[in-house]
């Protein structure tokens, strides 16, 4: 008695589409009750996805875990275009399920992966499939282009629109949200992070997560949409590969499809063309500043105004009589235009006062401390977990052997594809695609055999590791005065207030460490 089992699958999830893959499972089922000595083991059956790859066919991946158990004999499929749409993996596949004794019988072609020339009418027929994918991609591709130059509108989630018909309405009161955006951002000079801040505070839902959570990003990428002034950009991203189905950001590689003046605009052209001139403006801005100051000192980057949002930089060092070095930091903005004041009906500068280098590193220590107050049990759990780690590494078995085989098949793969190429079974186009891949699984397995090198070296190392760590952790444990070195280490950001605190977002932590400064010394005049 032959065990046998089906395949079927289909590319969409409308519902003519659902009506084939039940056509499909009452085909199969029809099929193998005619032969008295099959009996039907299990269909599979993937729903809404394309033929192209195998990445997320998971029934068409769990029906191949199921062959190398040895759960049947046979496969049915109707046809090789319903089985894959690519010619190496059809090929791949159907030759790793005959090495383990498992037919497959692609019905409607006739073909058996068992006759003699079984391969070869495959090979043709994937082929042909492959090709029939391309061309259908291409149809959809052009399609969706025509579409969109026609002036509809593709996606679903715009801050301030409502997508209807591949149309976009206005949504009042999220425009009223954009509105204030733009006025904060441009009027009132605050920085994209500020204005996330406030909106938090304002209770404002972002639209995608329903959430509060507004962030930095989600501000600067409103402020540089031109769906605000009534213009309809798309193209943002193109397909790269039909096969792998995988987008990429277009920075101009394929035609962006613009259309001027497609719906209701919220922000007026001339605000929208200000605002792209203030974001330039202040992005050369802390890019200058960034690369003069990066790195020089303990909190270079890392001060960041909670008035406008613009970053700290280093102000005047001034020698005391003693020899030792002042400095004191200052908000960039009011650097540039000194306090709040108007100028065109603009206001422009920022009131936050500057703030001594020596109160930042009074606080950073208080903050050290209060996280290591308990230093005998952090020590404890930092050894306990460290030595858990470090034993899981020790006693891993070593994967590396497997890692070079696989790699070797993959490079034996690789010349096979070339062989392929030039029996001229397979085309140039579809060699280079699949060697695209290939290279690519080639380079991850490169990168994976490294790590597994790095872990062996570990494994020989693991007690002059442990060592080391453990000084580490004592010099930090046990600091006696401001460790420039462990600032820098543990300091994500520093979010300055003009009423003597701090906000100290520390690496690892979520929440930042709240700090209130009482001292004459906190803001220098000079």
């Amino acid at each position: 008695m032959k065990r046998v089992v089906a395949y079927c699958r289909v590319s969409t999830e409308h519902e003519d589409q659902k009506n084939s893959l039940e056509n499909q499972r009452a085909y199969f089922e029809e099929y193998i009750i005619t032969h008295k000595d099959w009996e039907l083991i299990e269909i599979y059956a993937d729903e809404g996805i394309s033929g192209t790859s195998l990445k997320k066919r998971n029934e068409f991946n769990r029906m191949c875990r199921d062959a190398t158990r040895k759960k049947f004999d046979i496969i049915l499929t109707k046809e090789v275009c319903r089985f894959a749409r690519n010619t190496v993996d059809t090929l791949e596949k159907t030759r790793e399920l005959k090495r383990i004794g498992i037919e497959v019988r692609f019905l409607i072609d006739n073909i058996s992966t068992f006759d003699t020339d079984g391969e070869l009418r495959l090979t043709i027929m994937a082929g042909l499939a492959q090709d029939e994918s391309r061309r259908i991609s291409e149809r959809c591709q052009f399609g969706v282009l025509q579409s969109m130059k026609r002036g509809v509108a593709f996606g679903n989630i715009v801050y301030g629109y409502d997508f209807k018909g591949g149309k976009l309405y206005k949504n009042e009161e999220e425009a009223k949200i954009i509105e204030l955006i733009y006025h904060k951002y441009l009027i009132e000079g605050k920085g994209t992070y500020t204005i996330a801040n406030e909106l938090k505070k304002m209770g404002v839902k972002v639209k995608r997560t329903g959430t509060t959570n507004w962030r930095s990003g989600s501000i600067l990428d409103i402020l540089r949409n031109v769906k605000y002034v009534g213009d309809l950009k798309q193209r943002i991203t193109y397909t790269v590969d039909y096969l792998e189905h995988t987008k990429k950001i277009n920075k101009g590689e394929v035609e962006f499809i613009i259309i001027k003046n497609h719906h209701e605009p919220i922000i007026s052209r001339e605000t929208f063309e200000a605002v792209q001139k203030e974001l330039e403006r202040r992005s050369n801005l802390y890019k200058h500043e960034e690369s003069k100051y990066s790195c020089r000192h303990t909190f270079s980057g890392k001060l960041v105004c909670s008035e406008c949002g613009a970053k700290y930089v280093g102000g005047v060092s001034r020698k005391r009589a003693d020899g030792s070095v002042r400095r004191s930091w200052r908000c960039y903005t009011a650097v540039n235009y000194g306090k709040k004041h108007i100028v065109n009906d603009k206001e422009i500068g920022c009131d936050n006062k500057r703030v001594n280098d020596m109160v930042l590193k009074e606080v950073f220590s208080k903050v050290l401390q209060e996280i290591i107050s308990n230093k005998k049990e952090i020590k404890n759990d930092i050894e306990k977990t460290l030595k858990i780690v470090l034993e899981k590494c020790r006693n891993e078995i070593s994967n590396l052997e497997n890692l070079e085989r696989e790699k070797e098949k993959i490079e034996r793969e690789r010349n096979k594809l070339l062989d392929l190429c030039l029996k001229e079974i397979i085309t140039d186009e579809e060699y280079k695609s699949k060697s695209k891949e290939i290279n690519e699984r080639i380079i991850n397995l490169t990168d994976r055999i490294k790590e597994e090198k790095d872990k062996e070296n570990i494994r020989k190392n693991i007690d002059d590791i442990i060592s080391n760590i453990r000084k580490v952790i004592d010099n930090i444990l046990n600091f006696k005065e401001f460790s420039k070195s462990v600032c820098k280490e543990l300091v994500d950001k520093v979010i300055v207030y003009s009423n003597n605190k701090f906000d100290f977002y520390l690496k690892g932590y979520v929440d930042p460490f709240n700090c209130e400064y009482k001292s004459d010394i906190l803001y220098s005049q000079h």
